[in-house]
C-alpha cells in the first residue's frame, strides 16, 4: 500500500458523499491532502494563501449552495486563521469539512516549527471534532480512518447542519515518490436520513391553541426555505401577521417589514400565538418589544433539540421544518373551514398591524425625498435598482441595519444573505465572493468602508468572479460608534471607537483588475449603479463618498422623527 494512501482515500469518501468544491491554503504537511483534491476530478479545487480570507470563501459558497466544501491547510496558525469563518458557519449552520494537517503527538510543544496545539482547536464552534490516528499501517487503523471519514462529511450535512473538524497528524514524507499515483480504495457508508413529522395527537393540542387565538404572529428571521406560498394562505386566508426581517427572503406581498420604523412606539401589538422561525433577527427592537409583551404561546419551528430563546417567551419547541409545518396547518385549517362553513373575517389585529405598515412606509418615502445625499439615500438607492436577478449580502454594523429598515419599500425578490452567526466586520467581501462562485446571479456586497479594508485581502483571489460588485459606503470610518448612545457620549468618540480614516479603495481596485467607479451625489450614484447592475458584466468596486457626521444625524433623525 503505498505510504499516501490513507489520505487519499479520505478525499475520495469526499467525492462519493458529494462534496464537489474544496478552498486549499498551500502548505507542505498538508501536501498530501492538497494532492489527493487536486487529483480528483470530482471536485473542483480553488487555492487561496490567506487563511482567513479562504475559510470565508468557503462559507460563501456553503451558504449559496447549501452543499458541503472542504477546506484544507497545514499545522500551525494556519488552522487559527479559520476559527472566525467557522464560528460563523457554526451559528449559521452552513456545512464544512474543515481539514488541517497537524504533527505527530509527539513532537507537540516540542519548539518545533508551524506546531501548535490542534486537537479540538475549535472548541464548541464545529458540531464534532475528529483526531485521526497518525499510524495507519495496520488494517484497523485504516478501516478507523475511513469510519471517522465517513460519520464527519454525513455529520456536516445532518441537522442542523454545520463545521465538522478532522486533523490530520502527518509524518514525512507528505510527497508522493516521483509521478507515484495513488488509486484509493474505500468503503462508503450509506446514511439513510428520516424527516420528522409531528403526530396527530401532537396535531390536535397545536390546533387547539390556534383556535383559540385570535391575534397571531408568525415572525421569520433568518431563513433561506421557500415559505411563500404558505406564509401568503396563511396571511391571506386566516388574517395572519407575518413579519419578517430582510434575511428572511419571504416575499410575501401583505408581510410587514417596517417594523423597526414602529414598534418601539407601538402599543397594542401583543400577540396571543406567536410562531417563530429562522435563526438571527437583525430587529432589536422586534425582540425587546416581544419580551416586554410577552404572548400567552410561541411556538419556535426548528428541526434540531438546541432551545434558542432571544425572546425568552418560548412555550412549544416543534422540532419539525417550517415548510412541513406551514404546508400542514394551511390544509389543516382549510379543511377545517370547509367542514363547518366558516367564511373569512377581518381581523382587526391584522388591519392593526397592516395600518402600521402603511403609516411606516409613508413616513420613510416622505423622508426619503427630503433627505439630503447620504448613506441611507444611497443605500435605498441600490436596493430598490435590484432585482430576482440579484443576490445582496449585507455588511455588518450598520448596512445590514439600513437595509432592514428599507426593505419594505423596495421591490425585492432577489436574495438576501449575510454573516449574522456571528454578526462580524470580518470576512464579509470574502463571503460575497464565495458566493458569486456558486450562481449565476450577480452577487452584490453592500458594505462599509472598515469592513471593506478589514478584508481587503479577498481582492486577491485569483480567480475573482466576474459577477461580484461591491458597493463600498465610505464615510471615514465605523460610523455606528457616532449613533448607538454609549461611545457617541464619550470624548474618545473619534479616537477610540470610530476608527477614523482617510483611505480610498481606487488602488485596491486597479491592483485587482477590478473596474472602479465612484459616488458623491445623486446623480453619480444613479450613473454607479446603472453601470453595475445593467452595464459592464465585470467585476466591479462601486465606492460611495458621505460624510459621516451627517449621516449619524439622518439616521437619528429617521428614527425620532416617526410619531404614531
Amino acid at each position: 500500500m503505498p505510504l499516501l494512501e490513507p489520505l487519499y482515500n479520505i478525499v475520495e469518501l469526499c467525492a462519493l458523499h458529494g462534496i464537489s468544491d474544496a478552498i486549499i491554503c498551500p502548505g507542505s504537511r498538508s501536501a498530501a491532502l492538497t494532492l489527493a483534491f487536486a487529483r480528483n476530478s470530482r471536485i473542483r479545487t480553488r487555492v487561496i494563501a490567506d487563511e482567513r480570507s479562504a475559510a470565508f470563501v468557503a462559507l460563501g459558497m456553503a451558504m449559496q449552495s447549501g452543499d458541503t466544501v472542504a477546506l484544507v491547510c497545514t499545522s500551525g496558525s494556519a488552522a487559527l486563521n479559520f476559527a472566525p469563518a467557522i464560528a460563523e458557519a457554526y451559528f449559521q449552520e452552513i456545512p464544512l469539512l474543515i481539514l488541517t494537517a497537524d504533527r505527530p503527538p509527539e513532537w507537540i510543544h516540542q519548539y518545533d516549527g508551524q506546531t501548535i496545539f490542534q486537537e479540538n482547536i475549535y472548541g464548541k464552534h464545529v458540531k464534532k471534532a475528529y483526531n485521526l490516528p497518525v499510524d495507519y499501517n495496520h488494517k484497523d487503523a485504516q478501516w478507523q480512518m475511513q469510519r471517522l471519514a465517513n460519520e464527519a462529511i454525513h455529520l456536516c450535512q445532518s441537522v442542523p447542519k454545520g463545521p465538522v473538524h478532522v486533523n490530520v497528524p502527518i509524518r514525512e514524507p507528505f510527497y508522493p515518490e516521483g509521478n507515484e499515483r495513488v488509486f484509493p480504495i474505500v468503503q462508503q457508508v450509506y446514511f439513510i436520513p428520516q424527516k420528522a413529522v409531528l403526530s396527530s395527537e401532537a396535531w390536535v393540542d397545536l390546533l387547539d391553541i390556534w383556535q383559540k387565538s385570535e391575534r397571531k404572529l408568525i415572525a421569520i428571521g433568518q431563513n433561506s426555505e421557500d415559505l411563500n406560498e404558505e406564509l401568503s394562505g396563511l396571511s391571506v386566508e386566516e388574517g395572519v401577521v407575518v413579519l419578517a426581517d430582510i434575511i428572511s427572503n419571504v416575499g410575501v406581498e401583505e408581510k410587514i417589514s417596517s417594523h423597526d420604523v414602529f414598534l418601539s412606539k407601538a402599543q397594542n401589538l401583543k400577540p396571543d400565538l406567536l410562531i417563530t422561525v429562522g435563526k438571527s433577527f437583525i430587529s432589536k427592537g422586534f425582540k425587546q418589544y416581544i419580551r416586554n409583551h410577552k404572548p400567552s404561546y410561541h411556538w419556535h419551528i426548528q428541526p434540531h433539540p438546541d432551545l434558542i430563546d432571544p425572546t425568552q417567551s418560548i412555550s412549544h419547541k416543534i422540532e419539525v421544518s417550517a415548510k412541513y409545518f406551514f404546508k400542514e396547518l394551511l390544509e389543516t385549517t382549510d379543511l377545517q373551514k370547509l367542514k363547518t362553513g366558516d367564511e373569512e373575517e377581518e381581523n382587526d389585529y391584522f388591519l392593526e398591524w397592516s395600518g402600521l405598515k402603511e403609516v411606516s412606509l409613508r413616513y420613510l418615502n416622505k423622508f426619503l425625498n427630503n433627505v439630503d445625499f447620504g448613506e441611507l439615500k444611497a443605500i435605498a438607492m441600490l436596493l430598490e435598482s435590484l432585482s430576482a436577478d440579484f443576490v445582496l449580502h449585507l455588511g455588518n454594523s450598520m448596512p445590514v441595519r439600513y437595509a432592514n429598515i428599507l426593505g419594505g419599500i423596495s421591490k425585492e425578490g432577489f436574495e438576501v444573505s449575510a454573516n449574522r452567526g456571528t454578526s462580524g466586520i470580518d470576512g464579509i467581501v470574502s463571503t460575497a465572493i464565495g458566493q458569486a462562485l456558486k450562481t449565476t446571479k450577480t452577487v452584490v456586497c453592500l458594505v462599509g468602508d472598515v469592513s471593506f479594508f478589514y478584508d481587503s485581502n479577498a481582492l486577491f483571489f485569483g480567480e475573482l468572479p466576474q459577477n461580484l460588485r461591491i458597493v463600498m459606503i465610505n464615510n471615514g470610518g465605523g460610523n455606528i460608534f457616532r449613533i448607538i448612545d454609549g461611545p457617541s457620549k464619550q470624548d474618545e468618540l473619534e479616537s477610540h471607537f470610530v476608527t477614523s480614516q482617510t483611505r480610498t479603495a481606487e488602488s485596491l481596485a486597479m491592483e485587482s483588475g477590478i473596474r472602479y467607479l465612484k459616488a458623491t451625489n445623486m446623480i453619480e450614484m444613479a450613473e454607479g449603479l446603472e453601470i453595475i447592475t445593467k452595464g459592464d458584466p465585470r467585476a466591479a468596486l462601486l465606492e460611495v463618498f458621505t460624510d459621516g457626521q451627517a449621516d449619524a444625524e439622518i439616521f437619528k433623525a429617521l428614527k425620532a422623527g416617526f410619531i404614531l
